[in-house]
């Protein structure tokens, strides 16, 4: 009996890692194996969910209430168990899927950033979260996770789903145990909302839902709306960002990386899908991408720990760096894409780590800000790449004589057309190139800091 207590005490424990880690890209995959392409109502729950998991850290940061990090992941993880169980209801009342959606999108935005500061809360009293014993509890459940993801039967999403209720339920369990919190709602100031932070939501969620309602519904209007939109967007970005660059309270380099960071997630799950689909097939995911990707997330660890000892003299900074150029580069190699993609997967969760050890020990920052902060940022780096990527398809397809239509009709199917493939592999090298680049001028900055640091 108490064999099978701890086994459940270590499971229900690590359910909090594994939300964080999947909850971003498990209900991405299953809403989007919902649309047609044809209705607009089979394609909004993948389009609600996208664009609030991608702009609600913004709406977050536009109500000025003082809730701690503990309460915001306790509100996290109780929208993402209401939103589970009503997207178990979607498979007999398909409009729950909607209300589900929205609900999962914001539990996505708001669980990693909260679940992060309150590790690092408890860390800090002494006690851990997660120790290198539970690794195998977390392997066990992300193999039931993807095996479910593999069926193929209309009752995949809500037995998926079912297991996230599961998830959500011991990690409530959990985080409700932590010796240092208890949930506490009656000091909450309900001031006003900060107007540029829920403006910047407004923008990215418009946007986004243009482009992505677009390139499900084959519709090149809303495509162009949203081109023309970021278009106007970049541009004052860029001024405003000149004029605000003298006064920013972080290092250069720690916002760039943080923004580069972001841009590599959408890449590889956005991008990784599209790309693979089209080359290989939608039957290939599994084996090319998503099983790469967990497996980084899960050998992060060792990963950035093995190379701290190979180069002990090097600054970590420029370890990380580096090794997202070198994983950047091999994912140019169509045969060694899946191993790229499991060194990329790495890069982005050991530099997320990292980056969340420099922004909680920055005192700059009010201390329930600073991861808040570092998501944010990251966050608007996979909004940029993901805008940035469609413009590309867009300039790329009008250059090639294709129409807007073609590359909005790739849902997913393998392509034998060599006009469309050629257009593809063009942004897949641009893409990556333009990674690389921006990582070659963090590595530049971080070179120029040490050294102003190193005369000081």
């Amino acid at each position: 009996m108490n064999k099978l207590k701890n086994f459940v005490r270590n499971a229900f424990q690590v359910a909090p890692f594994i939300l964080s880690n999947t909850i971003i890209f498990v209900p991405y995959f299953l809403f989007l194996t919902l649309n047609d392409g044809k209705t607009l109502e089979k394609i909004l729950p993948f389009v609600f969910f996208y664009t609030f998991r991608m702009t609600g850290i913004f709406l977050l940061k536009s109500f000025k209430l003082t809730l701690t990090s503990f309460n915001i992941l306790i509100i996290s993880i109780l929208i993402g168990v209401v939103g589970c169980l009503i997207g178990v209801m979607g498979h007999f009342y398909f409009p729950a899927y909607l209300l589900s959606s929205v609900l999962l999108g914001l539990s996505a935005a708001w669980l990693p950033a909260a679940n992060t500061t309150v590790n690092y809360h408890e860390k800090q009293q002494g006690y851990s979260v997660l120790t290198g014993k539970k690794y195998l509890f977390i392997l066990l459940i992300l193999a039931g996770v993807i095996a479910s993801l593999a069926i193929r039967s209309d009752w995949r999403i809500p037995i998926v789903l079912g297991e996230y209720t599961l998830l959500y339920i011991a990690a409530y369990h959990t985080v409700t145990h932590y010796p240092d919190y208890e949930i506490d709602f009656n000091e909450v100031d309900q001031q006003v909302v900060s107007v540029k932070e829920f403006i910047l939501f407004l923008i990215f969620f418009t946007l986004l839902l243009f482009i992505r309602s677009a390139r499900l519904l084959f519709d090149p209007q809303l495509l162009d709306i949203a081109i023309i939109g970021f278009s106007g967007l970049f541009l004052i970005a860029a001024w405003y960002l000149n004029q605000q660059r003298k006064t920013w309270k972080l290092p250069l380099w720690l916002n760039v990386l943080t923004f580069a960071n972001g841009m590599c997630i959408n890449f590889l799950l956005l991008f990784g899908t599209f790309y693979i689909s089209l080359r290989l097939g939608t039957d290939r995911l599994a084996a090319n991408l998503y099983a790469p990707y967990i497996l980084g997330i899960i050998f992060a660890g060792f990963f950035i720990k093995f190379l701290y000892r190979l180069f002990p003299k090097v600054d970590p900074k420029v370890v990380h760096i580096s090794s997202f150029i070198v994983s950047l580069f091999l994912l140019l190699f169509p045969r060694l894409f899946p191993v790229g993609i499991f060194l990329l997967s790495c890069c982005i969760s050991a530099t997320g780590s990292f980056l969340n050890r420099n922004y909680y020990q920055n005192e700059i920052l009010p201390q329930d800000q600073r991861i808040i902060t570092k998501y944010s940022t990251q966050t608007k780096g996979s909004v940029t790449h993901q805008l940035l990527l469609m413009s590309g398809l867009w300039i790329l397809s009008k250059e090639a004589n294709l129409p807007v239509q073609t590359i909005l009709q790739i849902k997913g199917s393998r392509s034998s057309n060599p006009a469309v493939l050629h257009v593809i592999e063009q942004a897949h090298v641009i893409s990556i190139f333009v990674l690389i680049i921006a990582f070659s001028f963090i590595l530049y900055e971080v070179i120029k800091y040490n050294a102003t640091i190193g005369k000081q």
